[in-house]
């Protein structure tokens, strides 16, 4: 008689397969015939352990978004208690621990929501659940700031993650992933001094920021009344 645990394990390699496929040829390209030869396998066995295409696919996004939430919790438990904000945006940025495949796979799957839309619920699903826990992090350690600039700040930390995620197969982002922890930081930095002053900054109505103006290269001969009257950092 077969061990009882060879389903098992032939599940779990047959996954591992599927997620390799899925980030070398997307969601679409993930065949059953591509799973079975990166597995080792007959596809019979892949219908057998798994099912058809979309049971596969199914089970896979079960497995991958479960794999996702307890990497996150690993990372939030291992946070110090103190300056966390800190840690936690030099680990979520940091190159060492960037998995190229599980990359490869979150774009996969992004572009494949937009024709599954249970899928699509899935990814958004995890994706606010995510920026809530950054959120409940941010309204520990700046507990002055009001509740929707706590909520645009974490979208913000989440939106230059993917972003510096998303083009990271491409190579050669390390200045842009250098930028972008320091956008993260000033996030927070801006979060701190809006928790002070009671708000974060708008513009005042008809000024318009610079990215607005009609010529940019005119931007340094443009009026004092123009330009940004303060920073939001100068706020004390």
């Amino acid at each position: 008689m077969p061990r009882p645990s060879l389903k098992k394990e032939r599940r779990a390699a047959i996954l591992r397969a599927f997620g390799d496929c899925v980030a070398r040829f997307g969601v679409e390209g993930a065949t059953l015939e591509r799973t079975a030869e990166a597995a080792n396998l007959a596809r019979a066995l892949i219908r057998h352990n798994v099912g058809n295409k979309d049971a596969l696919l199914d089970a896979f996004i079960e497995h991958f978004l479960t794999q996702a939430t307890a990497s996150v919790d690993e990372l939030f438990e291992a946070l110090p208690t103190r300056h966390r904000i800190d840690a936690l945006i030099d680990y979520v940025f940091d190159p060492e621990y960037v998995d190229e495949t599980e990359v490869r796979v979150t774009n996969a799957l992004t572009m494949a929501a937009a024709d599954r839309p249970a899928l699509a619920r899935r990814l958004m699903t995890w994706t606010a659940d995510f920026t809530a826990r950054i959120a409940a992090e941010l309204e520990h350690a700046f507990p002055g700031a009001a509740e929707d600039d706590i909520e645009a700040v974490a979208t913000g930390i989440v939106a230059i993650y993917y972003n510096v995620d998303t083009v990271g197969p491409v190579g050669a982002v390390a200045r842009l992933r250098e930028a972008s922890v320091r956008a993260a930081r000033l996030l927070g930095v801006g979060l701190g001094r809006a928790g002070r002053c009671g708000s974060v900054w708008r513009l005042p109505r008809g000024l318009r920021p610079l990215a607005m103006t009609a010529d940019r290269r005119q931007s340094s001969r443009s009026s004092e009344a123009n330009r940004w009257p303060f920073s939001l950092l100068d706020c004390r």
